[in-house]
């Protein structure tokens, strides 16, 4: 019967143990108002646990929730494990004294709340049941805070306590161990009380955080959100406009590929690892009503293709007399060819526009064609447009400016090759080229004219920079009047009186009548008779084109556009020159210069000290005095004009010739020694590096005294030129420079 009451009292003391501990913790997290009647309703069992043999023992702080358990982790004298029935049992553990006594006595006995489990406890009120969930949600992390915090601080000093102590340990999230146990008695479970109020403040502090403050806190990862958000809004944007834009044309069949010009689609070939498109129209053709006229713009639909222009093969050049005597191409030639390494709309390429002729009547283009292959391999594209020449590119007459709107007459291939520069301003684009970057390269007759384009007030408008090789030194000083009546004997030749008598005759007729003093004769030393004065002029001061000299442009300030003058210094070297003897010995040579100009003025003698009495150095005293001295002293009036010459030779003859630097430029020139292969480079590098940055690789050290550079196997600047200095004082330079 004894047995029974105590077991009954054992299950009522644990029932309200259970309740008095839960209610103990919640009333001491949630609200610090209660703490006066836990503190009465739990003085008993504080007492018990805090007097053991009449000694009060300070308890030992702990974190919140935490519990002492003495003996948790080492074998108990008694093995006897307490459970609980049903649903109580849950998160629930009782170490009894392990005391041998017969007459067991009452266990302090504490139940922890399983924070994992809903409890189901019966006896909550309806105010407790709606902060349930709260309640388990702090009870759950004030016990998970101090195993963060103990398990990493107090590992060594638990490891100790445990060796110090017989036969107790504690749990660091949980329990603690009784240091100064007087009794030595283990399996007492100890009920700790929180530590102040401390912990409990600062939990609720945690709790009620602003939400700037959290910003705060995570203000790291909220910057790395916001970065990572603003890049994915840039790559979509990019791709968007990436896959908007075409930025190269695709190649059909492996062969075909298409750019879009002003007026339709044209057709280009694939050629050489580039793209070739040839005879491309740029211009109306100048035939009929505009024989003699201006060239004019495909400014209308009307003047277009329809579909797609098949720019495979290149037009028949304008028609022109060769230097002998055979005439060749067509009236109708105002087409151009485009060579490109890309046709493509990013990363746009330098634009080298090749203007070649050997004279004003013919020779176009010459040797500059342009090359597919080092258009890839210079990244450049080259546009060769075709221009008037002669008769149909020059002629001034009275009776062809009254007929006309402008009143203007003479100069339509000067404006042949500015179409042609607005084509390439309207069009370039679709063909990977950049129109802000064009260069305009001429050589022999069209350096003549790329010069005087270069003096045109608007020339920026078309080009950025020219590049001129071996071209006229004179340019003409006469009005349009004056060379319309010095050309009114073209009339009798061509059997007109009228224009249009002029624009019905056949374009041969027109070609060929042209008298024989106007055509440019092979370049050789001056004659006795020979009169400056006399000569032809197939420019003129139209008025409109050339409305001024272009000594008094140069002379009066800076070019609109860069400018480089260039020669070879044996460009004057002819076929017809070097046959007129089998071996040119010294005496052959000293007789050819006494029956000259130099002769009649007693200069022999003295120029050949100066040049070797070889045919070479009869070519080098005709090129200085016609070609390379009187541009020396143009670039001389030009300010920050460079002057370059050409001294390597090649050949059998050994010479400089007229071709070398184009040929260079080119790709057409073959090095056969070390000398011409460094030659080569050097020459490649010099122009090059112009037509991409706008300057010569020389300019940042070049003094205003050595803006001459000679081009061997290195460029070597200097302060003049050979002997320029002894022609321009005898005044044989510029008086017999010749003109285109």
């Amino acid at each position: 019967m004894a047995q029974t009451q105590q077991t009954t009292d054992q299950k009522n003391s644990k029932s309200e143990d259970k309740q008095n501990i839960e209610q103990e913790e919640r009333e001491k997290i949630l609200n610090s108002e209660n703490e006066e009647k836990v503190a009465s309703d739990s003085s008993e069992e504080k007492k018990t646990k805090e007097v053991k043999e009449g000694m009060e023992v300070k308890p030992k702080k702990i974190p919140i929730g935490g519990i002492q358990m003495p003996g948790f982790f080492t074998r108990s004298k008694s093995k006897e494990q307490c459970k609980e029935e049903g649903d109580q049992t849950e998160g629930t553990e009782l170490i009894e004294d392990a005391n041998k006594d017969e007459t067991p006595t009452p266990q302090a006995k504490i139940k922890l709340l399983n924070p994992f489990r809903k409890s189901k406890a019966t006896s909550e009120t309806d105010e407790e049941k709606t902060g349930e969930s709260k309640d388990k949600k702090n009870l759950l992390q004030t016990i998970r805070l101090p195993l963060v915090s103990v398990f990493s601080k107090k590992k060594k000093e638990d490891s100790q306590n445990l060796n110090s102590q017989t036969g107790q340990a504690g749990l660091a999230s949980m329990e603690t161990l009784d240091d100064k146990s007087n009794d030595g008695k283990s399996g007492e479970l100890k009920s700790v009380p929180l530590d102040d109020k401390k912990d409990v403040e600062k939990q609720e502090s945690d709790e009620d955080l602003t939400l700037a403050q959290r910003v705060k806190t995570y203000r790291i990862a909220i910057s790395a959100l916001l970065i990572f958000l603003v890049l994915i809004v840039i790559i979509v944007i990019i791709a968007r406009q990436s896959a908007s834009q075409i930025t190269a044309a695709p190649i059909r069949d492996s062969r075909y590929v298409e750019a879009v010009t002003t007026c339709g689609k044209v057709e280009g070939l694939l050629e050489d690892s580039a793209f070739a498109f040839r005879g491309i129209p740029y211009a109306r053709p100048p035939t009929g009503d505009l024989r003699f006229k201006y060239a004019q713009p495909l400014n209308r639909i009307e003047y277009c293709w329809n579909g797609t222009f098949l720019a495979h093969n290149a037009t028949d050049p304008c028609m022109q007399i060769l230097g002998n005597g055979t005439v060749i191409g067509s009236e109708d030639c105002l087409t151009l060819d485009v060579i490109t390494p890309y046709v493509r709309y990013d990363n746009p390429l330098p634009v080298i526009v090749l203007v070649g002729a050997e004279t004003l009547m013919g020779g176009s283009p010459g040797k500059m064609r342009p090359s597919a292959r080092y258009a890839r391999s210079r990244d450049v594209v080259f546009v060769r447009p075709n221009f008037r020449l002669g008769a149909l590119g020059f002629l001034a007459l009275d009776t062809l400016s009254q007929n006309d709107s402008s009143h203007a007459s003479g100069n339509y291939g000067l404006s042949d090759i500015l179409e042609a520069l607005h084509w390439i301003q309207l069009n370039i684009e679709h063909f990977g080229g950049d129109k802000k970057s064009v260069t305009l390269f001429g050589h022999r007759a069209g350096a003549t004219l790329v010069t005087a384009l270069s003096t045109l007030p608007d020339a920026a408008k078309y080009f950025a920079r020219a590049w001129a090789s071996s071209g006229g030194a004179v340019f003409p000083k006469k009005s349009r009047a004056e060379s319309e009546s010095e050309n009114k004997s073209f009339l009798e030749a061509a059997q007109c009186k009228n224009v249009e008598c002029l624009r019905s005759l056949d374009a041969t007729t027109l070609v060929t009548a042209v008298e024989d003093t106007w055509r440019k004769p092979q370049p050789d030393v001056p004659s006795a008779e020979e009169k400056p004065e006399n000569r032809h002029q197939w420019l003129v001061l139209d008025g409109n084109i050339l409305k001024e000299h272009p000594d008094a442009v140069w002379t009066n300030g800076e070019l609109p556009v860069k400018l480089v003058l260039g020669a070879t210094a044996h460009a004057a070297n002819s076929e017809k020159l070097f046959m007129k003897h089998l071996n040119w010995t010294e005496p052959l040579v000293r007789r050819h210069l006494e029956e000259s100009a130099l002769g009649a003025r007693d200069l022999v003698d003295d120029t050949l000290q100066l040049y070797p009495p070889t045919y070479g150095g009869l070519s080098a005293i005709v090129t200085d005095i016609r070609i390379a001295c009187p541009l020396f002293a143009v670039s001389t009036q030009m300010s920050k004009v460079p002057f370059y010459v050409v001294t390597q030779t090649r050949g059998e003859q050994h010479l400089a010739d007229v071709d070398s630097d184009v040929e260079a430029i080119l790709g057409r020139y073959e090095p056969k020694t070390p000398e011409q292969r460094r030659y080569f480079s050097a020459m490649q590098g010099l122009f090059y590096h112009y037509v991409w940055h706008g300057t010569v690789e020389q300019d940042a050290a070049l003094p205003p005294s050595k803006k001459v550079l000679v081009i061997g196997q290195d460029v070597l600047p200097n302060e003049t030129y050979s002997h320029c200095a002894f022609w321009i004082g005898k005044d044989i330079v510029p008086a017999y420079a010749t003109m285109d």
